[in-house]
């Protein structure tokens, strides 16, 4: 029952509910925007259940459905994953090495990674608030035409302030279990302090476990911004994703597409959020239904 629960709520409610009801709100507010007349309503309404029927009309449209299905699998959503997984990475890496130097400094007086902490969080900082077209513009200007993908992820996140703010919220959790009486006992036990990377057994590894059940929620609550920054990637390099799609249906003022991209570009979101939320259920089933 729990299960069935949890297929209702993540994929019918927030998946395929949200995307279409996402879908013909986004496209209400644009038609309202451009003063469209009324017939432009039932043609947009029309153009989606042709769409979602696999049946959209590539004269209108600029792309059949499978087009516009494959320009979302192919970019937007690797890359959406790609920038999910540095944003767990960096935060991972970050927290561990913050927890472990506040560990050093109180049990052994050891303060300079405290110190080298303070620096880079002042950097990261720094980065995420850069706005992020100037970062794709020096990614551009240093690999022109073939900026690596991963890179591209990477910049994304960094100067976006998706990683900052994911190394915040993990680390301000972890270091506010170091003077609790079970980080204290594990620290009794001899282990590795895990200084670089929580790995299971360590120091670091235990802490980041018991703030798990509440950083897959901040990570599922993270991906609608994850997605929108992979978004403005695809415009600033013309790849052809839903990016470049939504950018050309509002240039050409051409509802049909701009209708279809936001449906898929929604689905893809809701996909992201879902495997997050499963990966939660599957873990900590209770705390699921608690935090979502």
């Amino acid at each position: 029952m729990r299960f069935l629960r949890f297929l209702v709520r993540e994929l019918l409610l927030h998946g395929i509910i949200f995307a279409v009801v996402g879908t013909l709100v986004l496209s209400l507010l644009y038609l309202l925007s451009i003063g469209a007349p009324a017939e432009a309503y039932a043609d947009a309404g029309r153009s989606f259940l042709l769409f979602i029927s696999g049946n959209a009309n590539s004269k209108t449209v600029g792309f059949t459905s499978g087009q516009i299905i494959v320009a979302g699998a192919i970019q937007t959503f690797p890359l959406a994953m790609i920038s999910l997984a540095f944003v767990i990475l960096i935060a991972l890496v970050c927290s561990s090495y913050a927890v472990t130097s506040r560990y050093m400094a109180i049990h052994f007086a050891k303060k300079s990674g405290e110190k080298i902490e303070k620096v880079w969080s002042f950097i990261a900082s720094i980065l995420a608030a850069i706005p992020l077209f100037i970062g794709f513009w020096v990614a551009y200007v240093t690999f022109g035409n073939g900026v690596p993908l991963f890179f591209i992820a990477l910049v994304t996140v960094v100067l976006g302030g998706l990683s900052w703010d994911a190394t915040n919220f993990l680390k301000t959790d972890m270091i506010s279990q170091v003077n609790q009486t079970h980080a204290i006992v594990f620290s009794t036990l001899g282990r590795n302090l895990g200084r670089f990377f929580p790995l299971p057994g360590t120091y670091s590894g235990y802490l980041f476990q018991s703030s798990l059940p509440r950083f897959i929620p901040y990570l599922a609550g993270k991906v609608p911004a994850i997605i929108g920054s992979v978004t403005i990637a695809e415009i600033a390099y013309s790849f052809p994703g839903l990016g470049s799609n939504l950018i050309d249906a509002l240039v050409q003022t051409n509802t049909d597409l701009l209708v279809t991209s936001v449906f898929v570009l929604l689905c893809i979101n809701a996909v992201v959020s879902f495997l997050v939320k499963t990966i939660l259920f599957l873990i900590y089933p209770r705390v699921y239904e608690k935090a979502i």
